[in-house]
C-alpha cells in the first residue's frame, strides 16, 4: 500500500501497522471523528461487510496530491464534496485490491468496495455491541501522518477464525516451500 501511494502521489509514503486490536463496534464508532472517509466493503467469499476508516487529515492530503497540490490538509472539518468522493471511491478501491495479497495465504479474499461514507453514527454494518478486529495503520505522507483504520466484524471473520493462528500460518507456509510439494516443483 505504501508503494501504491507513493508512485500514485509522487511523493515518499509510508505505512506501517501500529496496532491490531479487538473491540466492539460501538467503541470502534465512538474513536473515530465525524466527519471522517469510510469506505465500507465486502470481503466475498466472506458475508457480510467490513470498514476502511481514513483520517480526514490525511484523506485530504491524499486529495491534495492527487489534483497537483503539495498535500496540504484543510483548515474547516467538513465532508468530501462529489469530486473528491468520486477520486476517494478509485483510491480506496485500489487500497482494497492489495489487502487480497496479505490475505491469501489465509482465505482467497477479493475486497469490493460498496460506498464512500462520512458519518460513522449512520454506518451500521453489524450491531453496536459486536466484536470487530481493528488493525491501525499508521501513515506518512510528507508532513502529514494520520491513521487508516480496517474494521472487521468477527461474525465475518468466523468461518475463517480457525486460520487466523500463527500454527496454521507456520505449517501451510511450510508446505508451500516443502521442496516435495507438487505445486513447488511444478512451479520451479
Amino acid at each position: 500500500m505504501g508503494t501504491y501511494f507513493s508512485a500514485q502521489l509522487r511523493t515518499p509514503v509510508t505505512v506501517e501497522v501500529l496496532s491490531v486490536e479487538q473491540i466492539t463496534y460501538d467503541e470502534f464508532v465512538r474513536s473515530i471523528n465525524n466527519p471522517t472517509i469510510l469506505a465500507i466493503f465486502s470481503l466475498p467469499p466472506l458475508d457480510g461487510n467490513a470498514i476502511l476508516e481514513i483520517n480526514l487529515d490525511l484523506g485530504f492530503a491524499i486529495l491534495d496530491r492527487m489534483f497537483g497540490g503539495p498535500g496540504a490538509t484543510i483548515d474547516k472539518v467538513r465532508g468530501l464534496t462529489e469530486i473528491e468522493e468520486t477520486v476517494m471511491d478509485r483510491i480506496c478501491d485500489k487500497m482494497l485490491y492489495y489487502l487480497e495479497e496479505p490475505w491469501a495465504t489465509i482465505a482467497p479474499l477479493k475486497p469490493m468496495l460498496e460506498r464512500i461514507d462520512s458519518n460513522p453514527q449512520f454506518t451500521q454494518i453489524v450491531s453496536p455491541g459486536e466484536m470487530v478486529v481493528i488493525v491501525s495503520l499508521e501513515t506518512k505522507l510528507g508532513g502529514v501522518m494520520g491513521m487508516i483504520n480496517i474494521c472487521i466484524p468477527f461474525i465475518v471473520l468466523e468461518p475463517i477464525i480457525s486460520k487466523l493462528n500463527v500454527h496454521y500460518y507456520y505449517s501451510s507456509t511450510v508446505r508451500q516451500n516443502d521442496p516435495g510439494n507438487s505445486k513447488a516443483i511444478k512451479h520451479r
